[in-house]
């Protein structure tokens, strides 16, 4: 029990800083880019965590369905990092949880799972979560060369969960014996794809040097989570690790306090709490 919370606790504050970082990175370069490089580096190291784990047996329809949630989570990697640039990242973050966590819910709910009642209550309190934090003032909270998009922002977010919510649903879909080759598989698409799309609509790949030490630091963070997250899910409990590995939030909203200097009206930070309760009751 101790190993699982230590573990989960840690995905939470790993996922966090990297997700604070992508931000930072967006801000220099664009979310293509900062992907790209992120996930460059993450293969890296989730390569050498295969080497070093026991030998996985994945089949076909392992790294058919990692292929798949590569493809969905690219999509919300990318809308996560841009629109932490552009917004509040203390709201936007427990936004995207919120959704990441209430939405694979719902399908369960959908595929003839029943929910507990904590668990709809988490559903429900993610949807007024979004209409709460979705009174932004328009005003300007950065520094003058930083554009602040808030209903832009707020799109992105949603896309962002949703896109994470698919690949949530298709890494469920893999097996155990499979160990981290569907996330293996997961980043060489989401790296095909932000490549791809950084050199053709972007500013290019890499990212700008100004950006690539966050980036590369994302990247690093990413791979560790994912890993810690992993482990802690298979050495059990479940509930204990989706609860505590669903904390990033609260780091994010930290950082961005210390760092960035960000305050939400006392409306927008009932909405924050409620996101995060929400994604605590949809872990549950």
């Amino acid at each position: 029990m101790t190993a699982t919370v230590v573990l989960a606790l840690s995905t939470s504050l790993l996922f966090g800083v990297g997700d604070f970082l992508g931000g930072i990175a967006t801000r220099r370069d664009s979310a293509y880019a900062v992907t790209g490089t992120s996930h460059l580096v993450a293969i890296v190291l989730l390569g050498i965590a295969v080497l070093l784990l026991p030998t996985a047996t994945p089949t076909r329809a392992d790294l058919l369905w990692g292929a798949a949630s590569g493809l969905s989570g690219v999509i919300g990697v990318m809308s996560l990092f841009a629109a932490l640039a552009v917004g509040r990242m203390s709201i936007v973050a427990p936004i995207v949880a919120a959704l990441s966590a209430a939405l694979p819910a719902l399908y369960d709910l959908a595929s003839g799972t029943t929910l507990s009642p904590l668990t709809l209550g988490g559903v429900a309190l993610a949807l007024v979560a979004i209409v709460i934090v979705s009174i932004a003032p328009e005003d300007q909270l950065h520094a003058p060369a930083h554009e602040y998009r808030p209903r832009l922002a707020l799109a992105l977010a949603l896309l962002a969960g949703t896109g994470f919510s698919g690949a949530f649903i298709a890494f469920s879909f893999t097996a155990a014996e499979s160990g981290l080759t569907p996330v293996l598989a997961a980043r060489t698409v989401s790296i095909a794809v932000s490549v791809t799309l950084a050199l053709t609509v972007g500013r290019g790949f890499p990212a700008d040097r100004t950006a690539r030490p966050a980036a590369m630091g994302a990247g690093i963070t990413d791979a560790l989570a994912n890993v810690t997250m992993l482990t802690a899910i298979r050495i059990g409990p479940l509930a204990i690790a989706s609860v505590l590995g669903s904390l990033f939030p609260v780091v994010v909203v930290v950082l961005a306090r210390l760092f960035l200097g960000e305050r939400l009206t006392w409306l927008q930070r009932g909405g924050v709490v409620l996101a995060i309760v929400a994604v605590l009751l949809s872990a549950a």
